[in-house]
This record gives structure tokens, sequence and C-alpha cells, in this order.
């Protein structure tokens, strides 16, 4: 605890139960290593901790690492709770594991979440090259004076990303359905008629007008006037103007 908390009044300061599961660390495009998060909390009568180390899977580490300890912060002149920051720095080792590399880090200020009970969320980590995220259950509950009065500060909106399985999964799928209302959008016409060789010649004009495009007035085509001729009868030359 702070030296300067001794000398703020009673009425001031508030309590609180900390209980915080590390999940998970997902998005990491490796695959070797194990990993481990060092974390540490300020106000806390135990600051300071390590989860075990887990080996890399399908881009994805699992640690499920409980943490359980008291804090306590103090309510400013504004009757907002002071910053209680809680701050985790991931791991990465390889080979015998002397070396041990920080592929990201994450500050989260624990008092954002006094009044919200059971949080589950997922943050985007910061100092990291790639987009991973670490997935936190937080629960703060109070055990001093109930009846104090205080105000949390405003729970920051955190960037969520899916998963790496997740995006190509769901990449796919828009293509197939891309390629779906494409296809209904456009849909394939019919091929046109060939002429088979068993035709004679003289089923030429027959053949032209039946793949001449016909339109709603059904006018006559200068073939159906050819053929009229070759049979003999009186073209409409009417129906042709």
């Amino acid at each position: 605890m702070p030296l300067a908390h001794f000398f703020i009044s009673k009425n001031r300061k508030v309590n609180f139960e900390i209980s915080i599961l590390i999940r998970d660390l997902k998005n990491v495009p490796l695959v070797s290593g194990l990993y481990h998060i060092r974390w540490r909390m300020k106000h806390a009568s135990h600051t300071n901790g390590s989860t075990q180390r887990a080996p890399i899977k399908d881009h994805s580490i699992y640690w499920n690492h409980p943490i359980s300890t008291m804090v306590q912060l103090v309510i400013d002149k504004h009757h907002v709770l002071s910053p209680c920051e809680f701050k985790l720095e991931i791991y990465q080792e390889i080979g015998s594991g002397k070396d041990a590399e920080m592929i990201g880090s994450l500050t989260v200020n624990l008092a954002e979440y006094a009044t919200t009970g059971l949080t589950t969320r997922r943050y985007l980590l910061e100092q990291c090259k790639f987009n991973s995220t670490l997935k936190l259950s937080i629960q703060m509950t109070q055990k001093s004076d109930v009846d104090t009065e205080f105000v949390a500060p405003p729970l920051r909106k955190q960037q969520i990303f899916t998963d790496i399985p997740t995006m190509i999964n769901k990449d796919e799928k828009q293509r197939s359905m891309v390629f779906y209302e494409n296809k209904i959008a456009r849909p394939s016409r019919p091929p046109p008629p060939t002429l088979k060789k068993s035709h004679s010649a003289m089923s030429l004009p027959r053949f032209c007008r039946q793949t001449e495009f016909q339109n709603d007035t059904e006018e006559q085509s200068p073939t159906d006037l050819v053929e009229q001729l070759f049979m003999g009868k009186q073209p409409d030359i009417n129906a042709f103007s």
C-alpha cells in the first residue's frame, strides 16, 4: 500500500476483493515456443505473479490462470475512484527457455470494473507486432462500507478482433456468397441453336428465322420475306415497313 494512503481519511478509502482469470491469448501468428504472462498490480495485497508456461496450438495459448487479491482504492474530490493499474506482459520462450522475448503487453484500469460485476472481455495487445487478443474475466467485490458513495471511471471500449481460423472461414463464406449472388443476378443464357448436318440447304431460311431475335411487336425480318418468295407467296410489305 502506498505511504500516501495513510494520510487519507478513512471515508475516502474503499477496499475491494478482486478475482481475475487470465484465460487465453489468440491470433498469434507463431508456431513454436512456450508462453507465459508476468503481471503486476498496484495498491494490492498481492502485487505480482506469473502464469505457468503453455504451448501454442492453432494460433492460441491457454492458461486459465486465477488471481485473487485485495486492493484499496481512493475516492478523489470528484467522488471518482482513483486508477488501479493492472499490467500484463506476454513472453515467448524458445529452446532452453533461458531467453524470453516479450511479444506484447496490456494495461487495464481495474477501477473501471468496480461496479460492473463479473465481466469477460478480449483486449488488443499493446506493443505487439500482430493483432493478438488477450481474454480476461474480472470481478470486483466491495468489502468496506457499502454505503460509501463513489463513481467508477467509464469502461473503455476495447477493439475486438476475430480469431485467425474464424477470419479464414468467414472470408471463404463471403466469397461463396458473392459468387452465388452474381450467379443469380446474371443467369446463364441458353446456348443458341446450332445447324445440324442433317439439315438440307433448303432449311437454311427457316433456321435463320429461328435464331433471329424476336421482339414484342413480332415484326417480319428480311429472312421471312426471302422465304415467302421461295415458297411462291406474296410477302407482306407493310409488316416489314
